[in-house]
């Protein structure tokens, strides 16, 4: 008779699924710190953005042909593109930080952000998008008003 401890085997699987969610985790990290897999990504989200707008599977394989394409090696960008380096230090940044509210309510935001745009390019409101580019916009005023010591939130 064979006796199997459960309890140990159960461990070691969780383990090993941690393990390849790490190394996952670290490989996609590594190919999101280069430029052109960084420039990928993006491409790849307006193009997704574009499939819900036009309701489109074609373009729904482009976007997924794009993060396929993002995860490769690709070569270092020479000269490197400074405003990328400057997004990437800016999200290496904000990930460091520690979690506080202001991060949980930025993270919400993010969140609502995506599925407000994402529902409307579904339905194709153009009138909904140039309203969340308004705030946008706006957000980006009353930060650059702060940082220029003129407002204080």
């Amino acid at each position: 008779m064979c006796s199997v401890n459960i309890n140990h085997l159960a461990s070691y699987l969780q383990e090993e699924q941690d393990m390849n969610f790490s190394r996952a985790k670290e490989y996609i990290w590594k190919r999101h710190q280069s430029h052109w897999n960084w420039i990928m990504m993006f491409c790849s989200a307006l193009i997704f953005l574009m499939a819900l707008w036009f309701h489109s599977i074609l373009l729904f394989f482009v976007f997924a042909a794009g993060v396929v394409i993002s995860l490769c090696e690709l070569p270092p960008a020479v000269p490197p593109f400074k405003r990328i380096d400057r997004m990437l230090e800016i999200e290496s940044r904000w990930l460091g930080a520690p979690w506080r509210w202001k991060k949980s309510l930025q993270t919400f935001g993010m969140f609502a952000a995506t599925i407000y745009v994402c529902l409307s390019c579904w339905a194709g409101s153009t009138m909904a998008l140039l309203l969340f580019i308004g705030i946008c916009v706006n957000i980006g005023c009353v930060y650059g008003n702060k940082a220029m010591g003129i407002d204080d939130l």
